[in-house]
């Protein structure tokens, strides 16, 4: 006889068979990511928000909003890393399931070395290591390195955010070498604001590899209009 597992949900901290139950989970406002074709960019809002960017492509979970967000910061401050495999399950159910078009591999947004030494955590490496267990897909942290150290972005105009990301990310040789062997990749980040760090990346590796079809994900998107 097989005895069901309960736990408490992450959000209201009810007995649940999941990391969040199913009355959190219907709570939540999430992308309709079948009307745009898994192309979040075709929503004229979300358009309009990531005006200055390069990448035609996002997938998203959906808006900063509790308790994702919730989540996410207990994620990246408090490592709290059942959230990891709480965010990236509603990810992969509700972003990829229907997704015929999945990338061969999946690159995290890297931390410079300094910020990585401080914290000795990268959200984005965790969300992606859940992400890809559930999806078996691939992921590789070497291809790009964070090789400038900025300021915060978080108090940051839009144009001050891309100033402050020039020359922000390098491909040594050798990774460059390997990004040949992919036709289909996708970066990912925890959060996109206003796009820069996501395009800063994206360019980095389309100046080594111009034909490489790149998606971008991340759980939540936070734009201003």
């Amino acid at each position: 006889m097989q005895i069901a597992l309960s736990q408490s949900c992450l959000v209201c901290k009810q007995t649940s068979n999941s990391a969040i139950c199913q009355y959190c989970t219907d709570d939540l406002t999430l992308f309709d990511i079948d009307r745009y074709h898994h192309n979040l960019m075709l929503s004229p809002k979300i358009n309009k928000g990531l005006v200055n960017v390069d990448f035609p492509q996002v997938l998203a979970l959906a808006d900063y909003q509790w308790p994702l967000s919730k989540l996410l910061t207990g994620l990246k401050f408090s490592k709290q890393v059942p959230n990891a495999h709480a965010l990236a399950t509603l990810f992969v159910k509700h972003c990829l399931r229907s997704n015929a078009m999945l990338p061969q591999l999946i690159i995290p947004m890297p931390l410079h070395k300094n910020r990585y030494l401080f914290r000795k955590f990268n959200q984005s490496i965790e969300l992606t290591k859940q992400i890809c267990s559930l999806s078996q897909l691939d992921m590789d942290t070497s291809i790009i390195s964070r090789c400038k150290s900025t300021p915060a972005q978080t108090d940051l105009s839009a144009a001050q955010r891309r100033k402050n990301l020039q020359n922000a990310f390098a491909i040594d040789a050798t990774a460059a070498q390997r990004l040949k062997n992919y036709k289909h990749i996708a970066l990912f980040d925890d959060v996109i604001t206003t796009g820069s760090t996501m395009n800063a990346a994206y360019r980095s590796i389309r100046k080594h590899h111009p034909s490489l079809k790149i998606d971008v994900w991340s759980i939540c998107l936070t734009l201003t209009h």
